[in-house]
């Protein structure tokens, strides 16, 4: 089965003038040793990263997931950075993939290819009973995790079930795509135990999707389309 809507991954731009680039960008490895990242990039054209690893970056570059990304350094997904930029004027939506590609070229000296794989992945679809979650109400976006023994908790305000998938993936390991056919925002918190056994008394992952938002998630083999990282630099302080 092809999946290729949900595993699109967006082309480079193959001609410089047509390119957007920041104009200035300064990189600093940040040493705080905290846990997650934030990356900004607002219609203003000012990119604010702190904390995010070139994996991480990647990620939000060419919109795909973990899973798609293959190889490349040790460092991928331990050296962590801060990162200021600006363009000369306001962007749209669609300049930030090419923005953050150039940006990763230009600074880590990324190289990669294509690839086209059989794997294993899940799709995130519609429950009878569902859905169980409210459309947001025009709250500023947010997500809240916590992770521990036994129980997993993921509360979001204002975010797509695309973006929900990804974060979903992430947690187990495998690539989510999100075949609901939902498009708006939503609210919604779903608590579930990573490593259910038989003592357990909070929900599987599969169970817990169904009871509180009405969702389910389908194994299917598909043809994914990865990243092969050739090549990467980490980048000079300034």
């Amino acid at each position: 089965m092809k999946l290729s809507a949900a595993f699109a991954v967006l082309a480079l731009v193959a001609h410089a003038q047509t390119s957007p680039r920041f104009e200035v960008a300064s990189i600093h490895p940040n040493i705080t040793a905290t846990e997650g990242s934030v990356i900004d990039l607002p219609e203003s054209g000012r990119l604010r990263v702190t904390n995010a690893t070139l994996k991480t970056l990647i990620r939000a570059a060419w919109l795909v997931q973990n899973e798609q990304i293959v190889g490349g350094p040790k460092w991928l997904d331990t050296g962590r950075y801060d990162i200021e930029a600006r363009t000369s004027g306001r962007i749209t939506e669609a300049q930030d993939p090419p923005l953050m590609q150039n940006l990763l070229a230009d600074r880590f000296h990324l190289k990669l290819h294509h690839e086209t794989r059989e794997l294993t992945v899940y799709t995130l679809l519609l429950a009878k009973n569902g859905p169980l979650f409210k459309q947001n109400s025009g709250a500023s976006p947010s997500i809240h995790t916590n992770h521990g023994p036994g129980k997993s908790q993921i509360a979001v305000t204002g975010i797509g079930l695309h973006q929900f998938a990804a974060m979903l993936g992430k947690q187990m390991g495998r690539i989510v795509a999100d075949k609901t056919g939902l498009s708006g925002t939503y609210d919604f918190s779903l608590v579930w135990d990573p490593d259910t056994t038989p003592d357990s008394t909070v929900p599987s992952v599969f169970a817990a999707l169904q009871e509180q938002m009405g969702l389910r998630l389908e194994s299917l083999k598909a043809m994914v389309d990865l990243l092969v990282i050739d090549s990467a630099d980490r980048p000079s302080d300034n």
